[in-house]
């Protein structure tokens, strides 16, 4: 019999409930007429990737550690802003280049910050 870990109730829940709200958000809005419909749909968006990376790192026999958090913060953020400047058509070859150095410089310098 497998034992459940209440850890991981939180991110579930999160990602069940942001998905579901992306779902409705995309079937009964227009974000190209309103903003503010994109605007939530993007924050929407963050927190289904957050609870998502938390999720799926805790899923692993160890918990999640102080390091990772940032780290998961990090990546969702700069997907969710790719995604924006992809969904608005001014992303290129060169912004795509100066995102992933920024990135992967962040992602760097969190691992080597001491806690």
């Amino acid at each position: 019999m497998r034992h459940r870990n209440p850890h991981l109730l939180l991110p579930a829940a999160l990602s069940a409930g942001s998905f579901l709200g992306l779902v409705l958000l995309m079937s009964l809005s227009d974000p190209v007429q309103n903003v503010s419909m994109a605007l939530l749909f993007f924050a929407i968006l963050l927190v289904l990737l957050l609870s998502l990376g938390h999720l799926l790192v805790g899923l692993s026999p160890n918990k999640i550690s102080r390091r990772l958090r940032p780290k998961i913060l990090i990546v969702s953020v700069f997907l969710v802003i790719i995604l924006m400047f992809r969904s608005a058509g001014s992303l290129n070859w060169v912004d795509i280049l100066v995102m992933l150095l920024l990135g992967g410089g962040l992602l760097f310098y969190s691992g080597r910050r001491p806690h």
